[in-house]
């Protein structure tokens, strides 16, 4: 769902998808058949600039300044009454501020796992990298979406009877973490004297992957090396055993974590895992134990072994999913 041109008469509008890393932007362009399509995608550091209006300013003086029917900002933090303060980002976003600054006859904001959410019936099976269970969704049931980057949350979609789109997203990734086996509850404790709560964010996050190198170094007694998640996955590719064993209970975690989203939701319809973690280790989250954690649930390991999961590889989802969340209100 994507092009280099935007066609001549489409309604335009500006998509945004800010993390605590990367601010990702397009232009999505929408026929007089209501087709829509994304234009000129491109991602910006987030340390590049001082504030989000900044970001968005570089990116359209770069294609023009078009008109726009419509921006809509998918933001990794809650949204209340128009404005967003990030998560891991010293940014704020105001959806009237922007409407002034910009000019758009439309300006939303909405987190960005619920934007996520938003593009999940538009994903085609090559936007998905499936990860055990079954190779096909049940049509019409409630999707859940599980995001791990810089920071983690989860979202779902469905369809009521009145073939109306709900969408919820919370602040998942500040539940509580639970761990599953003797060593993780190790983790567990090493986390808690370091931070006082363990969240899931302090696990399956980038910097999760540090904080599990590291824990597992002091139980080991080792040496923590490592300073930052890209530093963990290049030891654990150099064959270090204690990066390897990081990266192994993070897909653990994650799998363990996924299985509860699709419990909370009753995700029938399938998990997907968004954000640009799980696309770098799926040679670790196919090898078995990251399926068997997301089954793994008691008197409801039947209901998860039926519930599909897969990894979501579009690059853009989130940008696909704002388009899709403005059309939906009526932007154009």
């Amino acid at each position: 769902m994507t092009a280099s041109v935007v066609e001549h008469g489409a309604q335009i509008g500006l998509v945004g998808d800010i993390g605590g890393t990367n601010a990702r932007f397009a232009l999505a362009s929408v026929d007089d058949h209501g087709a829509l399509s994304l234009d000129t995608p491109e991602s910006l550091a987030t340390e590049d600039f001082r504030r989000l209006e900044d970001a968005i300013e570089t990116y359209l003086q770069d294609r023009g300044h078009p008109a726009l029917a419509f921006t809509a900002m998918a933001c990794a933090g809650p949204v209340l009454n128009g404005r967003v303060e990030f998560t891991n980002l010293a940014w704020t976003a105001d959806a009237e501020a922007l409407h002034q600054r910009f000019n758009a006859a439309q300006t939303i904001l909405l987190n960005d796992l619920e934007a996520v959410a938003w593009a999940t019936p538009a994903l085609k099976p090559e936007h998905l990298h499936r990860v055990g269970g079954p190779e096909t969704r049940v049509q019409g049931a409630t999707v859940a979406v599980l995001g791990a980057g810089t920071g983690v949350n989860a979202s779902a979609l469905q369809v009521d009877r009145h073939e109306q789109t709900q969408v919820w997203a919370g602040e998942f990734g500040h539940t509580s973490f639970a761990p599953v086996d003797e060593l993780e509850v190790e983790i567990w404790r090493v986390l808690r004297g370091r931070f006082g709560r363990v969240s899931v964010e302090r696990v399956i996050s980038g910097p999760g992957i540090l904080n599990l190198y590291q824990a597992l170094c002091q139980i080991h007694g080792q040496d923590a090396d490592c300073v930052t998640p890209p530093d963990v996955a290049l030891r654990a590719e150099a064959g270090d055993a204690t990066a390897q064993q990081a990266l192994e209970h993070f897909a653990l975690a994650l799998g363990s974590i996924a299985g509860d989203v699709a419990l909370s939701y009753g995700a029938k319809g399938g998990v997907f895992i968004a954000g640009g973690i799980a696309p770098t280790l799926l040679p670790i989250l196919e090898t078995g134990g990251f399926r068997r954690r997301f089954e793994d649930k008691g008197r409801f390991q039947d209901c998860l072994a039926e519930t599909p999961s897969a990894v979501i590889i579009h690059p853009f989802a989130a940008l696909l999913g704002a388009a899709r969340a403005a059309l939906a209100t009526g932007a154009v």
